[in-house]
């Protein structure tokens, strides 16, 4: 059958201070009525029952989860003492599924991903379903680059593996390697050679061949894994996170194991994928003005260019005299920066850690 593992961690920070500590990025409602998250939820219901699919999340956001998605099963719903990043998540869920069902397929996504064609996407899950039930591999989803970005990291194709139809065409290689994100200069030297794609942080495979590729290529991250899911019975795999999570390196799937696989296949496809990964990219998901600022809440303005403005309702933002910049107004706080900088709001963020400020983040 086929499972999911929703991965719903970090914090977000370049979405500072609509992203938060307490309330991440995959709470974040960026368009339509449905939360990042539940969009996530959403397009796992389309090729899977409900009960098949996994959150695995930090434990203090169980309590918001449960409580925004109280139709989603409790017991699928796996809680993190401690961050350990994606490796650590994606191998225990693949135990525990392995666990349920030895024949399983499973796809990892990231939860905080906008797609806009469902249908396409729909397409591209089957046909990796397929793939990876024929050929003992990990199908990963590649994205079309449509600019040098420096905030994705990138996949480079190898030799075509094949090209198959399905409402559209769409193209299969081998993985020849990752790259995490570049600068602005490799980014778009990558562009040119057009054998580049975004690394869009979805995988897909058997259950079996992901516990191997770990067992051979990051054994800690197995050996944890495989004893927190061979506890018996809910409360003791509660009991055994608490005990065993602090065991896990702190590693990145693609560190652990896709870095280092002979199994890699990738993907090309274009159905609107973004991850949301800094301000800018919300010009393309709020409807701009003439002025070409994109506006979520109460402002009026003079002479106000190409800005992006989010504040709380009920709050007015009142602007005269600006352009290019990000204005994003909070209960508990409020950014101010130019849109060339929304890169560094990571860092503003940190640098406000240091500083003792974490009652803001």
């Amino acid at each position: 059958m086929l499972y999911a593992i929703i991965i719903a961690g970090g914090s977000g920070k370049r979405l500072w201070p609509k992203s938060r500590r307490k309330s991440p990025k995959f709470f974040l409602n960026v368009k339509g009525k449905k939360t990042l998250l539940e969009q996530t939820i959403d397009r796992a219901k389309k090729i899977m029952p409900i009960e098949n699919v996994m959150i695995i999340t930090s434990e203090h956001h169980v309590h918001l989860i449960q409580k925004t998605l109280p139709w989603f099963p409790k017991g699928n719903i796996i809680a993190e003492p401690l961050s350990r990043n994606t490796a650590p998540a994606v191998c225990l869920g693949a135990a525990l599924i392995k666990k349920k069902d030895s024949n399983s397929v499973i796809y990892v996504m990231p939860a905080d991903q906008i797609i806009e064609n469902s249908d396409a996407i729909t397409e591209v899950f089957k046909l990796s379903a397929l793939i990876s039930r024929i050929k003992d591999s990990i199908i990963t989803i590649g994205i079309k680059p449509s600019f040098a970005s420096t905030g994705y990291g990138y996949i480079k194709t190898a030799k075509l593996y094949k090209s198959l139809t399905s409402g559209s065409k769409y193209d299969i290689f081998k993985v020849s390697c990752f790259t995490e994100k570049p600068d602005s200069v490799k980014a778009k030297r990558f562009i040119k050679t057009k054998k580049y794609l975004w690394n869009s942080g979805i995988f897909i495979g058997r259950a079996d061949i992901f516990l191997g590729e770990f067992k051979m290529h990051s054994p800690k991250v197995y050996v944890t894994a495989v004893r927190i899911a061979n506890s018996k019975g809910f409360k003791k795999i509660k009991q055994c996170l608490k005990r065993y999570y602090r065991d896990f390196p702190d590693v990145s799937i693609d560190y652990a194991i896709m870095e280092k696989t002979d199994k890699a296949f990738v993907i090309k496809a274009d159905f609107g994928w973004s991850d949301i990964g800094s301000w800018n990219v919300f010009q393309e998901y709020i409807m701009a003005d003439k002025d070409k600022n994109a506006v979520d809440g109460e402002h009026i303005g003079i002479d106000t260019v190409n800005s992006i403005i989010m504040g709380e309702r009920g709050h007015l933002i009142a602007t005269a005299g600006i352009k290019d910049l990000v204005i994003v107004q909070t209960k508990e706080a409020t950014l101010i920066c130019s849109r060339k900088n929304c890169e560094d709001i990571k860092k503003l963020v940190e640098s406000a850690e240091k500083k003792g400020l974490a009652r803001y983040l």
